[in-house]
């Protein structure tokens, strides 16, 4: 299975605002989706030594660093067709603060995806946002999807993982994935406590991916809410820990996302050559494998 061509999908996808989208380009630091993440330093470096995954991206993705309170938090590779993130990039945090009391209803929406010119994240409510409201649902998932699915909004980047503003800054869509409940208050929120509880306190750093793989890629394939936005298969993990003495740790997991529901521990090795397999790779995870 391999990303398909933003542009050669156009035709079968219901898109009023693709075109408007793929003029969408990053010039400094006052917007979110970027051509390249390289464009804003401050979110490169939430990637190992800088460098984004390789082999994980196409014409059918943005690149989003996502913004919030005038602070960049985490990256994010969305994809555009299926409106799940491929994966978010990040680095581990210690969590000082509670999970935000918000409405689903309220989380944020991203609205360069929908090419309204904005430097960060919006609620729904926002008075730019509901004047563009039909754009935003074609660009991206939004509350509607998930309404009375039986599946969980899946946190992709988890706030437990986070403080303060980075930790509101995950309840935002484009960090979402469909993810059944009993996966995503078991054994994955399981590994999610093991970062932070065992691997956080260890490390002087840790950088995180967190992804998904898909079902499909256009709704003819695999299994989708509402036709819009795509079910995932599995939940996939790494993160690579540089130790207080120098040396490092680097591993993998992969999270089965039904029944059941078991999580496998994956070298990096490993776990590219499964992202390979769905996404057409070679696939690179960490510079230099982490070593």
């Amino acid at each position: 299975m391999k990303f398909p061509d933003f542009t050669s999908s156009c035709s079968t996808m219901s898109y009023q605002s693709l075109s408007l989208i793929l003029l969408v380009f990053c010039v400094g630091v006052s917007c979110e989706v970027l051509q390249h993440f390289t464009d804003v330093p401050s979110c490169q470096n939430f990637f190992y030594k800088g460098q984004e995954p390789l082999g994980l991206a196409s014409n059918s993705t943005a690149n989003i660093c996502q913004r919030l309170g005038g602070n960049y938090h985490y990256a994010t590779l969305y994809h555009r067709l299926a409106r799940v993130p491929v994966y978010s990039a990040y680095i581990l945090e210690i969590s000082t603060t509670s999970r935000p009391d918000l409405s689903s209803s309220s989380w944020y929406l991203e609205p360069m995806l929908a090419g309204i010119s904005e430097k960060e994240m919006l609620q729904p409510s926002n008075a730019v946002m509901s004047v563009r409201m039909e754009d935003v649902i074609e660009s991206q998932a939004v509350n509607d999807d998930y309404r009375n699915s039986g599946l969980s909004r899946g946190h992709v980047n988890p706030s437990q993982h986070h403080s303060a503003t980075s930790q509101l800054s995950t309840f935002t869509y484009t960090n979402m994935a469909p993810q059944d409940s009993n996966f995503n208050s078991g054994t994955w929120n399981q590994y999610e406590s093991f970062l932070r509880e065992q691997i956080l306190p260890a490390c002087s750093q840790t950088h995180v991916l967190s992804g998904v793989i898909v079902s499909g890629f256009n709704p003819t394939e695999g299994k989708w809410l509402r036709n819009r936005v795509n079910v995932p298969d599995y939940y996939w993990s790494a993160f690579c820990c540089i130790r207080r003495d120098g040396t490092k740790r680097v591993e993998g997991r992969l999270g089965r996302n039904s029944s059941p529901y078991d999580v496998v521990t994956k070298s990096i090795p490993d776990l590219e050559a499964m992202l390979n397999k769905t996404y057409g790779g070679p696939v690179t995870l960490f510079k230099d494998g982490c070593q």
